[in-house]
């Protein structure tokens, strides 16, 4: 029997999958998905993705300071540039394993789940 955790990085490689295949540009909806997996692995506060020219923009805050008040200052903000030759294979690269990135990930696959091919729901207990 699969592990939970394999069924999930399962489960979001094949949105992944699907959410790659486009001509010019995903839908809005796999446009927002792409973000909000991407800001959470690298961790930013905002990133942008050209897919025409293939290149993701990347805004992130320094690391936190020891001062409690100040979490972060923007005009200390890094700013970084990612190209990529295959999308999904950068997507799926950003796939980890870990507590809290498997939550992540059912958390996405329950508000991406109507993009997956129909199957029993792996989500309910």
């Amino acid at each position: 029997m699969e592990n939970e955790d394999e069924v999930v990085r399962q489960k979001m490689r094949e949105l992944i999958t699907e959410s790659c295949r486009y001509n010019k540009q995903p839908t809005k909806e796999f446009q927002k998905f792409h973000k909000t997996l991407l800001n959470f692995f690298f961790n930013s506060i905002d990133l942008n993705i050209d897919y025409e020219n293939k290149f993701i923009y990347i805004r992130n805050s320094k690391p936190l300071t020891t001062d409690p008040v100040r979490f972060y200052d923007l005009n200390e903000a890094i700013s970084d540039n990612v190209d990529y030759t295959n999308l999904e294979e950068t997507l799926i690269g950003c796939l980890e394993d870990g507590h809290l990135q498997t939550t992540f990930y059912k958390k996405i696959l329950f508000e991406y789940g109507d993009f997956l091919p129909e199957e029993e729901n792996f989500l309910s207990a």
